[in-house]
């Protein structure tokens, strides 16, 4: 008996905790495209695409990642850790190299001001979500 109930709040954790990671992905997924058009317009494709497709490839693979788990697909488990996790390296060189500028006081890039410390926070804390619900959603494909 115990055993059996201590499976089932666990399938209970885990349900819950894909909720969350999944309402989150849809969230941040729209957050990194809008956000990205909206800091820099579609005009910047023409001066670094780049970026800008890493940005939206991150919101669109997020976005497509929740609409599996939606779907209850085979294997969208899978899908939402690789989704958070392309999204987490996709921040860590933005986040941390503009930290680093911003300690060194050394402009690597003249379109990131190392005055900008709001840019910085920002990318640290999305970053910091894209690792948590990263390693959230890698304990989802375990249960």
């Amino acid at each position: 008996m115990h055993n059996s109930a201590s499976a089932l709040r666990m399938k209970f954790e885990s349900n819950e905790c894909m909720k969350g990671t999944q309402a989150m992905a849809y969230a941040m997924g729209t957050i990194f495209i809008l956000g990205e058009t909206a800091r820099r317009g579609l005009d910047y494709f023409a001066i670094n695409a780049t970026t800008m497709l890493e940005d939206y490839g991150s919101g669109v693979l997020l976005i497509l990642a929740a609409a599996a788990c939606t779907a209850k697909l085979a294997q969208s488990t899978i899908y939402l850790a690789g989704a958070w996790g392309y999204s987490a390296g996709g921040m860590f060189v933005p986040f941390f190299a503009h930290l680093e500028a911003y300690l060194r006081g050394a402009t690597f890039r003249p379109d990131h001001p190392i005055e900008d410390i709001n840019g910085i926070i920002v990318k640290g804390v999305i970053w910091g979500i894209c690792v948590a619900a990263f390693i959230a959603s890698l304990r989802q494909t375990s249960n």
